[in-house]
């Protein structure tokens, strides 16, 4: 396999090369890296040079000769480079090849062929060069980047699902792992694809599916990051995160601004691309770290709301623009629904999906805004109301506690003596008295 870096200012032509070298050239051609200007591509290549470098002879930052040459200055002829041009910019194109390029290719008559002939010639000199070997030898430590790029995805997930226990834990495993975590608020997207194509007919997911993914991911972090710096993690085989970071300095209201139009820029270009659908919800902003699993609930539940008329949806929209009034709202619209469904079991599950929520969510909600836990809450009213039936004269213990919902009277005197200090029965004696 050959390593190979695509260099090039378009989303669009980038994924459009990789989809054709990944058909032309499956076997002996390895994409290892994308860039969009040759200050970055320069980056790339002075960490882990490739074999093969294509690069556009027109781009900001640093142009593809320019990149050309400090490679050639410092490397040699390999990295060996295949250049793209616009149209047939013949003195541009002339200077690429005095520079050595293996060859150029008009990006409007790219076809599977030309760029099939072109990595032919490039990997002829590589050969030539010997230095194939040499580039290989660095597998290993590119395969440790990709683990350690696992380990941060993994990382994230554990956040995400609030499995870090404080925030010293949260910043001592981040650098341990290399991640920085120095901004002081975070916005989380929640990412949703869906395709046509998406499975079989077994109900599993198609490789048109994973490879449409794949490239929507590609091509969200290309156009998104250009916006603002920000993070991109993968869920599952339908979705997607995006953290974006920024200071207290910047106004929230701007900055919300800027990821609405950066997610609709990358929904725009993926779905007129790929044929698919793509639709997104965006977190409150938070300032700590830990934080970062609120907003995506957020998020997560924003996306919900979301559809082909409103693709990118806002959690401070759904609950109130105010968002502390909005989520003084949230809970108080949750406690009346436990209010009125008291005969339910209320479980976390249920009444999360009733309002449209995660479970993760709807607890640190509870835990963040009101003197109980979701749990402590529901069965402080359960008992309340478990009073006034007792009281009543009219039920025994047992059906009382068959009517709001308990599992058994024996559940039901638990709950009771640990909210209360007695048991249904101590409770009833100490007021009939």
């Amino acid at each position: 396999m050959y390593r190979l870096l695509i260099v090039d200012d378009e989303p669009l032509v980038q994924i459009g090369l990789k989809s054709m070298l990944a058909k032309e050239l499956p076997d002996r051609i390895e994409v290892i890296g994308t860039a969009s200007n040759g200050q970055e591509a320069w980056d790339l290549i002075c960490l882990d040079p490739p074999d093969i470098v294509i690069a556009d002879i027109r781009m900001p930052v640093m142009t593809g000769l320019e990149l050309l040459k400090k490679s050639h200055d410092k490397y040699g002829t390999v990295p060996a480079f295949i250049m793209l041009t616009a149209y047939e910019e013949f003195e541009m194109v002339r200077q690429a090849l005095v520079g050595e390029a293996v060859d150029y290719l008009v990006k409007i008559e790219l076809s599977g062929q030309t760029l099939k002939n072109a990595i032919d010639k490039a990997i002829l000199r590589v050969e030539e060069s010997g230095a194939h070997s040499e580039s290989a030898a660095g597998a290993g430590a590119l395969s440790s980047r990709s683990s350690l790029e696992d380990l941060r995805q993994k990382f994230m997930l554990r956040l995400f699902s609030h499995n870090i226990p404080d925030n010293e834990a949260l910043l001592s495993e981040a650098s341990d792992l290399g991640m920085s975590f120095d901004y002081n608020r975070y916005i989380a997207v929640f990412g949703e694809t869906s395709s046509d194509k998406s499975t079989s007919l077994d109900g599993s997911f198609t490789q048109d599916a994973v490879d449409i993914y794949s490239s929507s991911i590609s091509m969200a972090k290309e156009i998104i990051s250009r916006h603002a710096p920000c993070q991109i993690i993968s869920i599952d085989i339908r979705h997607f995160a995006v953290i974006f970071f920024f200071t207290e300095d910047s106004p929230v209201a701007g900055t919300m601004d800027l990821i609405t139009e950066a997610l609709e820029n990358a929904r725009t270009m993926i779905t007129s691309y790929f044929k698919t659908e793509i639709t997104f919800g965006i977190g409150t902003a938070v300032s700590a770290p830990l934080d970062i699993a609120v907003s995506f609930d957020e998020a997560r539940t924003a996306q919900q709301q979301a559809d082909r008329a409103h693709p990118v949806r806002l959690f401070s929209h759904i609950v109130g623009s105010n968002r502390r009034s909005g989520k003084d709202k949230l809970i108080c619209a949750i406690q009346n629904y436990i209010d009125e469904n008291l005969g339910g079991r209320l479980q976390l599950g249920e009444v999360a999906e009733a309002f449209g929520l995660s479970p993760a969510y709807l607890s640190v909600l509870f835990k963040k805004n009101t003197e109980s836990g979701f749990s402590e809450y529901v069965n402080i009213k359960k008992i309340d109301r478990a009073k006034q039936m007792l009281l009543s004269g009219d039920m025994k213990i047992y059906e009382v506690a068959d009517a709001l919902g308990f599992e058994s009277a024996y559940y039901f005197s638990k709950v009771f003596k640990k909210i209360d200090g007695h048991s249904p029965r101590e409770y009833i004696q100490s007021k009939s008295n």
